[in-house]
């Protein structure tokens, strides 16, 4: 029996090594931010809140108060920045998590429920890998295309990881102070699945699963406001690779 559930009454099945929470094993926290696009993600709140895998869903804003607060499900829980803190809010906000079980997602995606119930049980046999729906070459350089199967770095768009997992990542994030992105913590991503490679000492995992686009502002969307986001990104690989040993 674990310690987080002493006392309860039932025996954990979980293995200690993986973690474990009271809330229970097969539950999972949803991690979503914010900027610019509140109608997508009120709409995604609201979809996600019926699943029944779903713990609690995390957003947070970075971007103005909602103006259209509909009442939002008891699983969510909405943190409102007065500032843009920018992309490592998004771990900073998944270590808030009280299930082992993280889903990272951004709001212009709607993930099915099949899709991720997949996601969560390729997760529950390597929980320490990162588990998503894009993966991405980043030897010997980072290509932005879509691969799948066993790759090195996965999006943050929409991915499974555990608590541990993102928690490592998140601590190392001073790391990369002298790295400066658009936004703030541009290469998350990256640090995640590399963070999960540490741990894990085994790639990631990109699935070719359904899930649904919303459609994309060229004004919102980084990689077309930004010209320096592949010389960028590959500079938080090789720091990566300094870091984890990798």
């Amino acid at each position: 029996m674990c310690f987080a559930c002493s006392g309860a009454l039932f025996t954990c099945r979980c293995r200690f090594s993986e973690g474990c929470t009271s809330v229970g094993s097969h539950m999972l926290t949803i991690v979503t931010l914010n900027w610019a696009r509140p109608e997508y993600l009120l709409t995604n709140l609201y979809r996600y809140s019926f699943f029944t895998i779903v713990d609690r869903i995390i957003c947070f804003n970075n971007g103005p108060p909602l103006t259209r607060t509909p009442q939002l499900s008891v699983k969510c829980t909405l943190i409102q920045s007065s500032e843009n803190l920018g992309l490592y809010a998004r771990l900073a906000a998944a270590s808030l998590a009280r299930t082992d079980a993280i889903f990272h997602t951004d709001d212009d995606i709607w993930v099915p429920e099949a899709t991720l119930n997949s996601l969560v049980a390729s997760w529950a046999r390597a929980p320490l890998s990162c588990h998503a729906l894009h993966g991405r070459i980043a030897r010997p350089a980072y290509v932005a295309k879509d691969v799948f199967g066993p790759v090195e770095v996965v999006l943050t768009r929409a991915v499974v990881c555990s608590r541990r997992t993102n928690n490592v990542a998140l601590s190392v994030t001073p790391q990369f102070d002298d790295i400066v992105g658009l936004p703030y913590g541009n290469g998350e991503d990256i640090i995640l699945s590399f963070a999960a490679m540490s741990v894990s000492r085994s790639p990631n995992f990109a699935y070719r699963l359904p899930a649904e686009n919303h459609p994309v502002n060229p004004n919102t969307a980084i990689h077309r406001r930004w010209t320096g986001q592949a010389k960028h990104r590959q500079r938080v690989i090789s720091r990566c690779r300094q870091i984890f040993s990798l």
